[in-house]
């Protein structure tokens, strides 16, 4: 019997949270940021305007919701591979991209200048 081509190495979560991310191309450094669709122990799918390209390394942070209980500010942040990239049709549509980490951590910390700078910028655009 065979296993099927793209068996899941892990659960994935829905998760629609902020994400912002980096990765050198050709010598330049880019960043561009999102919200995640889903998001697993090993990796994460990403809803973005700008995609890294497939094979590439990247770093990124997720930006959790506030929990019931929890008073500081929670963050994922992890380092990981661009395991895929897709393309979105129409005008709503957004392109996405799969990541594979290697090395991933959670902090906790009040500090969320980082993620008022993303809701600045997308309520600009919206």
């Amino acid at each position: 019997m065979e296993t099927p081509r793209h068996a899941r190495k892990a659960i994935r979560f829905p998760l629609e949270a902020p994400i912002v991310f980096w990765w050198t191309d050709t010598g330049i450094e880019k960043r561009s940021e999102g919200r995640t669709h889903d998001i697993s122990e090993v990796g994460a799918f990403v809803l973005a305007h700008t995609c890294p390209p497939s094979g590439i390394q990247i770093g990124f942070k997720v930006f959790l919701p506030v929990l019931p209980g929890f008073e500081p500010k929670a963050r994922v942040e992890a380092v990981g591979q661009v395991l895929r990239v897709e393309q979105a049709g129409g005008l709503e549509g957004r392109d996405g991209f799969a990541i594979s980490t290697r090395h991933t951590l959670l902090r906790f910390s009040d500090d969320t200048r980082e993620l008022e700078e993303i809701g600045k910028k997308n309520s600009q655009v919206g």
